[in-house]
């Protein structure tokens, strides 16, 4: 049943990306809204069964819950098909959303003005860059993300005081970064979070270490090379016992 979840899924995004792309060839420009609902059909549902899977197909031995920095390891983070970058690619050449560069020293990405899904795929494709330049042996810079607010009237002591709130694109953003597993300074509600380079780092490149409950290591390695090492194991085992 999981792997027709996940084709039936598969088509449905093809097809909303056929459609995109039909309609820009047709001469039609896309309006931010419409570029955000698109991206909105690849992203993946909230499934820790589905990230599972993924783990599974790349031949990983890892428990998720406990080490979240594996999201670093999959294609789209294990959040949005990878072709939602394109997709996002294409509506920044069209003039749908603003690019983000990540040629300089600081990376700021506004999404003041940004749908949550737009603002998401944007955050998302800011980090495939970092990694990218990071197996260049570049230094990753720190990124600052810039948020819509909301102000609300409240009465405190029978007086009246407006509090700035957190709007949706900052809560989605801020609950994103919490299930990928990065750490960030600042608050959603103070419409600023960074995210320092170090950290991206990191996040990059998980170190797994032995589980506390039964000492036994947490590899990360490929079906084949786990198979080897059983093998391995067990000759060294029986080696002991005829000696």
């Amino acid at each position: 049943m999981e792997s027709i979840d996940i084709n039936f899924n598969y088509y449905w995004t093809s097809s909303a990306i056929m459609v995109f792309r039909q309609a820009i060839t047709a001469g039609l420009l896309p309006s931010s809204d419409v570029l955000s609902q698109v991206l909105g059909c690849l992203r993946f549902p909230h499934d820790s069964s589905l990230k599972t899977t993924f783990i599974d197909n790349m031949g990983i031995s890892c428990d998720m819950p406990h080490h979240p920095n594996t999201n670093s390891l999959l294609e789209g983070f294990g959040e949005y098909d990878i072709r939602a970058f394109s997709v996002l690619e294409e509506g920044g050449l069209l003039g749908a959303v603003a690019s983000t560069s990540t040629k300089y020293s600081q990376i700021v990405i506004d999404a003041r003005k940004s749908n949550i899904y737009t603002a998401e795929v944007s955050l998302l494709s800011t980090f495939k860059s970092l990694k990218h330049r990071l197996a260049a042996g570049a230094r990753l810079p720190n990124v600052t993300i810039l948020l819509p607010t909301e102000k609300k009237q409240v009465d405190l002591d029978e007086r009246e005081k407006t509090l700035k709130l957190a709007g949706r694109v900052g809560q989605a953003v801020g609950s994103l970064l919490r299930r990928l597993g990065i750490k960030y300074q600042g608050e959603e509600s103070h419409g600023r979070m960074r995210i320092n380079g170090l950290t991206l780092r990191r996040w990059f490149n998980p170190k797994f270490t032995s589980a506390p409950s039964t000492g036994a290591p947490v590899e990360l390695l490929p079906l084949p090379s786990r198979l080897a090492k059983g093998i391995a194991d067990q000759q060294r085992d029986i080696r002991s016992l005829s000696l």
